[in-house]
């Protein structure tokens, strides 16, 4: 799956050390043909499954970044749900099979914990 995503985007998948995996844009203007579009770091702690989760989910995260445009002025929730999905979708369409209520749970489990951190940072 790494290969595939490596490959197909040009986004280099590193081991992640900080307790959190994400997708980290290398900015527009530092671009050029030999560096890569961006990173996805994938923290080493996760459970097989959920390494394969957040990649997907980080996948997805490329996705709207590539059509940032659109996505621009959407809500990070809607976004963070988008990213879920738009990755599950990829894989998918590679002919990877992962188990879509089990992913479904893992996806709904991280977009709670990310609503409850939004909402103890308003506090």
């Amino acid at each position: 799956m790494i290969f595939d995503v490596e490959n197909d985007f040009w986004i280099n998948v590193e081991d992640g050390f900080e307790g959190n995996s994400y997708w980290i844009p290398t900015p527009d203007d530092e671009i050029d043909e030999d560096e890569f579009i961006g990173i996805i770091e994938l923290d080493v702690s996760l459970k097989p499954f959920e390494r394969i989760c957040a990649l997907a989910h980080e996948v997805g995260h490329y996705f709207l970044h590539v059509d940032k445009k659109f996505w621009m002025n959407s809500s990070s929730v809607i976004k963070e749900s988008l990213a879920w999905y738009l990755g599950y979708e990829y894989f998918k369409a590679m002919g990877y099979k992962i188990d879509q209520e089990e992913y479904r749970k893992e996806a709904s489990k991280c977009v709670d914990a990310y609503v409850r951190s939004l909402s103890a940072k308003k506090r």
